[in-house]
């Protein structure tokens, strides 16, 4: 199996009022990066990475080079391609590959018909409970709630 595109796509998911948290607030939208890895086998895989925006659809267009024609199989050479410590081509790498090493998962799991987490020792458990972060939300303007 080859990789034959790569391809980022910026979300962005308004809010109705700001939430804070402890590293500050979310003021109007929260912001993630979709990767979709295609291959030669007419699959594709998805990861994510959270922020982004242009730079990272950038980075990642600037990184085809590198991936086209790669095994997405070969994580650790995917890493080393990405992660090269002396190249430091990128900023923010190692998001940038967690989200291309994310879809190549996605993509080994679809090829061997299993799920990803059987790739990492299988899963913990079957269920997981409910959980939620504890935001404050500031007041909305519109109908004053939160």
């Amino acid at each position: 199996m080859k990789i034959t595109d790569i391809k980022a796509t910026t979300v962005t998911v308004p809010l109705e009022a700001p939430l804070r948290h402890a590293n500050g607030a979310h003021w109007g939208r929260f912001v993630r990066t979709i990767v979709e890895i295609f291959t030669d086998e007419g699959l594709v895989g998805y990861g994510e990475m959270g922020g982004g925006g242009a730079s990272a659809e950038d980075t990642i267009k600037g990184l085809k080079s590198y991936l086209i024609g790669h095994d997405p199989l070969q994580l650790e050479m995917l890493r080393w391609k990405i992660m090269n410590p002396v190249a430091s081509l990128y900023n923010n790498r190692s998001q940038i590959h967690a989200a291309i090493e994310f879809a190549c998962m996605d993509l080994a799991g679809k090829k061997l018909g299993i799920r990803a987490c059987d790739l990492l020792g299988g899963a913990v458990r079957d269920e997981i409970p409910f959980a939620s972060y504890i935001f404050y939300r500031y007041t909305n303007k519109k109908n004053k709630g939160g």
